[in-house]
Order: structure tokens, then sequence, then C-alpha cells
């Protein structure tokens, strides 16, 4: 049932095993049978699917059914459709399958008879995966090119692309019936020659696609085993185990750098290092050696001019110096010399060497302070590396023995080497595709060049010949169309997918743009440099939330609207970017999103942040006793149940 705008989303909280995919299965297959992509179907014919679908504690010849009721506008009006898909085994054992469609509550027998072909005008099967998807899955648009064929599909459909193919198509096969009946003799070998070798390469660009389309799925499920053996292997430790020469080596590295660090402190401490401790007391010896210095050279000098003092009286009193000049310079002398003698005055105990007095100097100027930097800068590198030691022996002691991890690791190379064989398969056919499709191509250009010679030959006399003329004007503007409508639709996709990218995506510098190729549907991710950007350097929570918004764009960009129905919607995300999408994507992510949920993905906080858009919350709680599940309103905690289930 629609929901309102305001409350788009429709909560199903389950436990593992308590039917949450199953509900996913169940809307696949009620709308498109035997061509529905169901989980657990794995490689089990339709019939014996269908058989292990009917319950346990059910005669088989009782069956069992699925039921899916909707509304659909359609020519100005709006009706509500209901599908029943009833199964049930015959006397012989086989089973037998019954569709039944209800239109306003009255049986349309026409609608049940061409269900088939009806369901693709609603939601066609291209685009079913991409709105009816398990979350963690739909990672596989993200992880290399076997998505394009897929994806291709699925925006020709959702973008209306694949009508204007078709009318080209049409159009070819109404130009070839044109022609044969307009057509000179002498062309007729011709052409059917050209025709011939068109059908015989045909088949087998079919058949390549038919053999590549084969190995997505066992691509997909060998994925699937390789994710569950890369879990499995680290829950063991094999990161650890992996690592564990590389933290050998590293950490021999580290106790040399100890060792390193260590003796080097050493050094310093044996120097002259421990008197940064008493670099006051080291000021008060160089204060005293200064005075000592200077008094030692008042002395010398205090000696020196009493010399002077002498030989100048002398010189005075022999030049017959009256007696005042005598007196008067003699007490100048003595005088001066007192006041000289004054600096004298200092106790000389200390007797400092030069040598020494100079070392000491040259301490106190810079080489206490270097060897201080010195050591502090050991003594980081030495915790450092201490603490990057511990981690080490750490790492190395997590890890597990060969013998704990040996089938494990063997399991995850196998699955590995699978994933790699069938992706080899995959580029192989690819390569080999494109020979014959380019053979293909050309002969249709013979072809349709033939058919165009022989239709103007007869323009002017033959009304099949105007009509063929029309057609192929027709063609020629439809792929002109096309080509134009898909470069806009492509682009204008490009720009949602990018837009909802950012937007979701915590790292917001990570991606400029997303690139969609009109041609093959290749999708490039762009920085803000203009590199390309791998998709290998995605996180696995990057490539999830690059999915979804890939979805989400196409879902933009669709002209019908279309439901959700997310399973997993969190497997894989952290906390930042689960908030992204609790925020920004469910309550948006189109007129109606059905979640389906563990405890732990929508979990109390996100459940309240998302309530004001939830129409309805329910519960699917598993009854092992019975073996089944019973649906109860209300989500995991009570205490809210009244503010959704109204």
């Amino acid at each position: 049932m629609v929901r309102g705008k305001s409350k788009p989303v429709v909560l199903f909280g389950g436990m593992n095993g308590g039917g949450k995919t199953t509900i996913l299965d169940a809307v696949q297959l009620v709308l498109y049978g035997k061509r529905a992509k169901c989980s657990k179907r794995g490689e089990k014919s339709y019939e014996d699917f269908l058989r292990s679908c009917i319950n346990h504690q059910v005669d088989p010849q009782m069956g069992a059914s699925i039921g899916l009721t909707f509304r659909y506008a359609s020519e100005g009006s709006e009706n509500v459709y209901e599908v029943q898909r009833m199964w049930a085994a015959g006397s012989g054992g086989a089973i037998r399958e019954r569709v039944l469609i209800l239109k306003d509550g009255n049986p349309d027998h026409w609608m049940a008879e061409n269900w088939n072909q009806l369901v693709d005008d609603l939601i066609p099967f291209g685009v079913a995966q991409l709105c009816f998807f398990d979350a963690e899955k739909t990672r596989f648009l993200a992880e290399d090119d076997t998505s394009n064929v897929a994806l291709g599909d699925a925006i020709k459909a959702l973008l209306g692309l694949d009508l204007a193919e078709r009318l080209v198509a049409d159009s070819t096969v109404l130009e070839g019936r044109l022609a044969k009946k307009i057509r000179k003799s002498e062309d007729l070998e011709a052409l059917t020659k050209l025709e011939e070798s068109w059908r015989e390469k045909k088949a087998i660009v079919e058949r390549l696609k038919q053999d590549r389309a084969g190995i997505v799925p066992q691509l997909e499920r060998a994925r699937s085993r390789a994710q569950k053996a890369e879990t499995n292997f680290a829950k063991v430790g094999g990161k650890h185990w992996e690592q564990r020469e590389q933290r050998t080596q590293q950490k021999g590295e580290l106790q040399k750098t100890v060792q390193h660090c260590e003796e080097s402190l050493v050094n310093l401490a044996s120097g002259a290092l421990p008197l940064a401790l008493v670099d006051e007391l080291l000021g008060q010896v160089a204060e005293q050696a200064q005075k000592e210095r200077s008094a030692a050279e008042s002395g010398f000098l205090t000696s020196l001019l009493t010399k002077r003092d002498r030989d100048l009286l002398k010189t005075l009193k022999s030049a017959k110096a009256s007696d005042d000049v005598v007196k008067v310079a003699t007490e100048f002398l003595d005088k001066d010399r007192q006041k000289r003698t004054s600096a004298n005055d200092v106790e000389a105990w200390l007797d400092l060497p030069d040598v020494s007095a100079r070392r000491l100097d040259e301490l106190l100027e810079s080489g206490l302070t270097k060897r201080l930097e010195e050591s502090v800068e050991l003594l980081t590198r030495l915790e450092d590396a201490q603490r990057d030691l511990e981690n080490v022996e750490r790492s190395l002691a997590a890890a597990p023995k060969e013998d704990a991890i040996k089938d494990v690791a063997a399991e995850l190379k196998a699955a590995t080497s699978e994933v790699a064989e069938l992706c080899q398969q995959f580029n192989r056919i690819k390569a080999e595709l494109k020979a014959p499709e380019f053979e293909v191509s050309e002969l249709e250009k013979q072809i349709s060049k033939l058919r165009h010679k022989s239709i103007d030959e007869q323009v002017t006399h033959d009304q099949n010949a105007r009509v063929g003329a029309l057609v192929r004007r027709t063609q020629e503007t439809m792929r002109e169309f096309l080509r134009r409508a898909t470069e806009r639709k492509i682009a204008r996709l490009s720009d949602l997918v990018t837009t909802s990218f950012r937007y979701l995506l915590r790292k917001q510098q990570l991606v400029e743009r997303v690139v969609i190729d009109p041609a093959d549907f290749s999708i490039t991710l762009v920085d803000q440099s203009g590199a390309v950007l791998p998709k290998e350097r995605l996180s696995e929570g990057e490539k999830q939330i690059f999915a979804i918004s890939v979805l989400w764009g196409l879902s933009q960009a669709s002209a019908r609207p279309l439901p959700a129905i997310i399973d997993t919607p969190m497997g894989r995300l952290d906390s930042e970017h689960r908030n992204q999408l609790v925020e920004r994507y469910f309550p948006h992510a189109s007129h109606q999103v059905i979640i389906l949920s563990t405890d732990t993905e929508i979990e109390v906080s996100y459940f309240e942040q998302l309530q004001p858009s939830v129409a309805r919350a329910y519960h699917l709680n598993y009854d092992e006793a019975g073996r089944m599940t019973n649906v109860e309103e209300g989500y995991f905690w009570k205490a809210t149940d009244s503010k959704v289930s109204g």
C-alpha cells in the first residue's frame, strides 16, 4: 500500500533468520514467477524451488500462495490491483502454478493470462533488482565491468530508451519485408546471402551473450562464498597471519632502533648532560671564574702601573722638577693605583684553568641546550619505537598457528581463485564478442545499403518504396533521437548519481563527479584533480554507499514512481555512513520505502531519528518451537510502539 510522502517508510525488524529476506523474495516471486532472482533458490529448478516453499506442516497438495496488493494509476484513473500466485503438488507430484489478478476486487482473466508481459510495463524485470535489493549485495555495481550490461538494461528501461531501440529494431524488420517486395531480382541472391551470413553471426553473438549472462550469477555466488571465506579468515586472525613475516622483520628493525636510542642516551649521560641538572650552579661557577680572571688581570695591571709610576717619579726628579710637582704627581698616581686595585679584592678559590673556563662558557652558551634537545629527541624516538614494538609483538602473539588457519586459508584461496577464473571467463567471452559483433554491424550496414538501393530505385513507382523511404528516415531520425536522448538523460543521471554520492558520502572531497558512459554504461569516478579514481580504492562501506547512490540516482531520473525494498540496509557501514543513510536517504529514497533490518542496523537511536518518516513498523518474531515467524505491530522496542503503529 502506498504511503504518503511525509511518512514513506515501512519498517520490518527481525533477527537473522526471522524472515526479512523471505519478504524480499516473496515480492519478486509473486511478480515475476520463474524469472524471480530469489536468494534461496540457488541451483534448484523452479519446480523444486516452489516445492521447497510449501510449509513443512502443510500437505503438498494443499500447496502455498503469496499475494501482493498495490495501487497503480493509468489513463487518468487509479485502481487497486491484487496479484495472487498459488502452487500445489498434483497427484503425480508435479507442481502446478496459477496466477490470479484482481482489479478493484474483481478477477481479471485477461490480465492473469498476460501477466508475464504486463508486469514488465509496471516494473521491468531488469529494473526489479535495482528497486528490490539487498543493500550489501548491490556492491557489484562498484566491483567491476560485469555490472555494465545489467545496469545498461535497467537504465534504458527506467529512462524509456528501450522504447526507441525497439522502434528502430521493428522498423528494420519492416524495412526488410518491404525491400524483399520491391528489390530487383539480381539483388535478391546477394541480399539473401548477406542475410544468411548475418543470421549465422547473430546466432554466435547471442550464444556468447547467453554464455556471458550465465557467468554473472555464478560470479555473484562465487563472490558471496569468497566474502564468507574472507570473513572466516578474518575471524581466526588471518590478517595477523598474513603479516607475520613483515611483522617479524619490523620487530627486528624496531629492536635495533630501541638499542640505538638507549646507547645514544647512555653516551649523552656519560658526558656533560647531567650538568643540565645544576645549570644554576654552573652559572655561578662561570661568574666566579670571570671575577677571578678580572682580578688577575687587574693585579697584573697594577704591578705594571706601579713600575711605571716609579719610573715617572724618577724621571721627574732627574729633571729637577719642583717638590710641588713631584708631590702632586705622586698623589695623583697613588689615587689612580688605589682605584684600580679595588677590583683585586676577589678571593681566588676557584683558580679555573683557561681550557676549563672556555669549556664552561661553551656549555653555558649552547652545549647543554643541544644535548638536552638531542636527549629529548632520542627519548621521543625511544618511546615511539617501544610503543610500536609492543604493538608488533601483540600482533605476532595474536597470529594463529599455521595448523589452526591452514584450512581456512585454503578455503579463501580456492574461493578467490574461483572468482578470478570466472572473471577471466567473463572477460574472455567479452573479448570474443567484439569480432562477431563488429561483423554483424558491418553486415547490417551492407544489408541496409542494399535494401536502401532497392527501395530508392522504386521510390517513384511503388507505394511500398515510399513507405520504405519513410521507414529509413524514421530509422535515421530515431537513431539520432536515441543518441541525443541517451546523452542528455545519461548526463542528467550522472549529475543525480554524483549529487547522491557526495550527499551520502562521509568524505566530501573524495569524489568530484561520477561519469556514466552513454555508449557502454560504464561508470567512472573522477577526483578533484580530474584524475580517474579506481573503484578498488573505495572501502567496502564506500562501495555500498556508491551502489545505493547509483540506485537513488536512477530512481530520481525515472519518470515512473517505483517503490524501494531494502534488505540488510547497513551491513558494512560505519556509524557516520549509517547516520547519513538514516538522515538523508531512507526518508527520501522513494514515495514508499520498505526497510528490512536487524536490531543492530536500525538500532534505538537510528529508530528514533527515522521515526517521523515511519508509517508502519513491524516485528518479525521467529517461533522456534513452531518453526514459523509471527508478525507483530511495533518494532523491537515496545516503549515506542504507540508512536509508530498509528
